[in-house]
């Protein structure tokens, strides 16, 4: 009886441990148990990266507060000109009024380290079924795609995944860009200058300012497919 009373004891125990709720059935991540939270990730459209803790506001909003400099609620053009003006000289370590490719390098180290804290971004980019609206096949502005309502009933295309996904970094941000401070190269000599980042600035204003009154609104602006992704999973 002893002997029999001891090997239900060890059942009872070995039960407890295959349901405690940090197990890897039912535990986060685990095939049974909640997806971990993710922290939010914005890409400003000059590539500074914005993140914000599980359930805050979505960080695109302490970029819009960080370029309005006025507090009106509204980026105008000098104000945007005057963000990416002083991202430039973040990126710009020498100070010689260019981007080179090792000043590039240090920034990509940056986006390194972003894709490392969204480990699962892109399992959840390439489940079966979501649809994103945002992503075109026309990237000469880079902008996602205006809203349904303002473009009439044309039906959201389906964001890029496997071969064609373009990672996190590029869902977090307005235009596709996987690099985004690349995408200013306009001469693809590995080089940005000053002049290059400018131009590159009024393009993306011209892009973003949808109704075409000279400002921006956060209200105007699109919401990333990252952002969409991860308000469909907390509904």
């Amino acid at each position: 009886m002893k002997r029999l009373a001891l090997v239900a004891l060890g059942f009872v125990a070995l039960a407890g441990c295959a349901s405690s709720p940090g197990g890897p059935m039912g535990g986060p991540g685990g095939p049974g148990g909640p997806r971990e939270p993710m922290p939010g990730l914005f890409v400003s459209p000059f590539g500074e990266l914005f993140f914000s803790e599980p359930g805050q506001p979505w960080p695109v909003v302490d970029w819009f507060a960080g370029a309005d400099t006025d507090s009106d609620s509204r980026i105008t053009l000098e104000e945007f000109t005057a963000d990416g003006a002083r991202y430039f000289q973040t990126l710009d370590r020498n100070r010689d009024g260019r981007l080179t490719s090792e000043e590039i390098a240090v920034y990509e180290e940056a986006l390194a380290a972003a894709r490392a804290r969204l480990p699962g971004a892109q399992s959840r980019e390439q489940r079966p079924g979501v649809r994103l609206q945002g992503f075109r096949s026309d990237l000469n502005l880079g902008l996602a795609e205006p809203a349904p309502q303002q473009q009439g009933r044309r039906r959201p295309e389906r964001a890029p995944t496997g071969p064609l996904g373009y990672g996190a970094v590029a869902t977090a941000g307005f235009f596709n860009y996987p690099q985004p401070v690349k995408a200013a190269d306009t001469d693809m000599n590995q080089t940005i200058t000053a002049q290059e980042w400018e131009q590159a600035t009024g393009r993306w204003f011209i892009a973003l300012d949808q109704n075409r009154d000279g400002a921006l609104t956060l209200a105007e602006l699109p919401r990333t497919p990252l952002q969409q992704l991860m308000e469909r999973e907390r509904r």
